[in-house]
């Protein structure tokens, strides 16, 4: 990261309307891809990877499709399908840092030049967001907001911008969001784990970055 690091510790709080209006949100998106978010069984046999229509509708409303060279983007999925697994094993995401370095090559527009990340990460996020959040510019912007520092701070690396993520779960906007959960009557089982949550404070940090949601 290359910005200075001052004032990470006083995370900036959230309104209460805030929170609320972001476990809407992803509630909506937690029940139009459930089975992809709940999904028991292996990484292989997740819908999401299993079947190429359902990735092709991923790209499409996840906005990767123009990252990922045209032409190639059932190759992607099936990349994914054969090295994803072990890569989220790593849960820092230093092996999905080195997985999207393999991947660019093949899979990146401008001939290999431009990062995959945002594809390999949303995947990541819808598989596993227990662990994992989107690479996101929004987010981003918001995680930067929330840790009280220039919102153009870069990231180097998803390993750097997901241990920023995990400061603010960990920190006292994570522990309002879980406050709100945990005060609500009559909320769902999903609702009431920690992976609902984490997309419920990626999609309150898109709205801080900026994202009209």
């Amino acid at each position: 990261m290359r910005n200075s690091k001052q004032g990470e510790g006083n995370q900036l709080p959230v309104t209460l309307a805030a929170i609320r209006h972001s476990i809407a949100v992803a509630r909506d998106n937690w029940n139009s891809w459930r089975d992809v978010y709940e999904h028991r069984g292996s990484i292989a046999t997740n819908p999401l990877l299993a079947s190429e229509h359902r990735f092709s509708i991923f790209c499409r409303e996840y906005s990767v499709s123009r990252t990922i060279r045209r032409g190639t983007q059932d190759q992607f999925r099936l990349a994914l399908l054969k090295s994803l697994s072990a890569s989220l094993r790593d849960e820092s995401g230093k092996a999905l840092d080195k997985l999207e370095n393999r991947l660019r090559a093949e899979f990146g527009t401008r001939g290999g030049e431009r990062r995959v990340v945002s594809a390999v990460s949303k995947v990541a996020s819808l598989v596993r967001p227990e662990c994992f959040v989107a690479w996101d510019r929004f987010a981003k912007k918001g995680v930067n907001v929330t840790l009280n520092r220039s919102p153009r701070t870069e990231f180097e690396t998803y390993s750097e911008y997901l241990a920023a993520f995990g400061q603010i779960w960990h920190g006292g906007t994570g522990k309002q969001i879980r406050d709100v959960v945990k005060a609500s009557r009559g909320r769902p089982a999903p609702e009431r784990e920690a992976r609902f949550m984490r997309r419920v404070l990626d999609v309150l940090l898109m709205k801080l970055g900026g994202r009209d949601i």
